[in-house]
């Protein structure tokens, strides 16, 4: 480990939003260099943070909505009123949460409004 992730991902966006940058050209060289620090493992860290630096600067928000079965059209249309524009959303579902949804933006701020957490708060699990 040569680097830190914050680092790697920092020097990324920097390269990434440099004006008349190359993309493919930069990803090629960030990806050599990550390999040649033998730093790959943890490549996965390192595209997250830079992701997330990215967001600050002014991109929009990675919006994950989660609930227990897949949400119908109208439930989706409803929950598009709280997604501002530029945001990514993501809808998954996961059979543990019993019922209701769960809305995490930029992996930071959460509601949980699920059964299963509900019932976590109440017994202490959490």
């Amino acid at each position: 480990m040569k680097y830190s992730v914050q680092n790697y991902a920092k020097a990324l966006v920097e390269a990434i939003e440099a004006p008349k940058a190359n993309h493919a050209a930069v990803e090629k060289n960030f990806l050599a260099l990550v390999r040649k620090n033998g730093d790959e493992t943890r490549l996965k860290k390192i595209l997250e943070e830079a992701a997330r630096l990215s967001r600050g600067k002014g991109a929009g928000r990675d919006v994950v909505i989660s609930s227990a079965r897949p949400l119908a059209k109208a439930q989706e249309k409803l929950l598009q009123q709280f997604v501002k524009p530029g945001d990514t959303v993501t809808y998954a579902t996961n059979p543990e949460l019993v019922a209701g949804i769960k809305i995490v933006v930029n992996d930071e701020m959460q509601f949980d409004g699920t059964m299963k957490g509900k019932l976590d708060r109440l017994f202490g699990t959490i």
